[in-house]
């Protein structure tokens, strides 16, 4: 997996000199629809989706870097057709690093926190550890809100589940953010600029 961020990694730092300074908020906040392809981890493919809902706050110490909060809430009413449901409330936070463009913005993040997770089976009910590593793109539609075209995270949780108590999610998300509070432009102090 670490391979796969290191590319990433190195795709994003390639795309900065193909984007243009953006007007950058202090804050920015997003709201999704969630699809999670959800994996045990012992080998044997116990694959089933969820559908749910995310939504993050994002705080940007400056254009580049981020802080981000994101909570998700995913449900599977029948797993594989056994008659168990299951749903998953994540919470995590961590950092995020973006390159902006005119129109698109393209970040990589990686999330640390927990999962609650809630079933009618005898497993898959409890707390455990919640992470995730990523990144997404966003569409500029108006000075104020954009599109989350796709964010793709990668998902590891480790609730009870008969097993390893391990899971494999790769996690797909698509939705609206919406910028608060904007930063003063980056650049040389004029005379003329007065702190008022």
């Amino acid at each position: 997996m670490s391979f796969r961020i290191a590319c990433l990694l190195v795709l994003l730092g390639l795309a900065t000199s193909t984007f243009a300074q953006q007007e950058v908020t202090k804050t920015e906040t997003s709201a999704g629809l969630t699809y999670v392809r959800a994996n045990t981890a012992d080998g044997m493919c116990a694959c089933f989706s969820l559908v749910g809902v995310t939504s993050s706050f994002v705080w940007n110490a400056n254009e580049r870097y981020s802080g981000v909060v994101d909570v998700g809430y995913q449900r599977s009413a029948n797993i594989n057709s056994s008659g168990f449901n299951l749903g998953l409330a994540t919470y995590m936070a961590g950092p995020r690093i973006s390159f902006r463009g005119q129109k698109f913005t393209v970040f990589g993040q990686a999330l640390a926190g927990g999962v609650r997770a809630n079933s009618n089976s005898g497993f898959n009910i409890g707390n455990g550890f919640a992470g995730s590593a990523g990144g997404g793109v966003d569409v500029r539609i108006t000075r104020r809100f954009s599109w989350r075209i796709l964010q793709t995270d990668y998902m590891l949780t480790r609730v009870p589940n008969g097993s390893t108590n391990i899971q494999n999610n790769i996690r797909f998300t698509t939705g609206i953010v919406m910028r608060l509070g904007w930063m003063p432009p980056r650049g040389p102090r004029r005379p003329y600029d007065r702190p008022y």
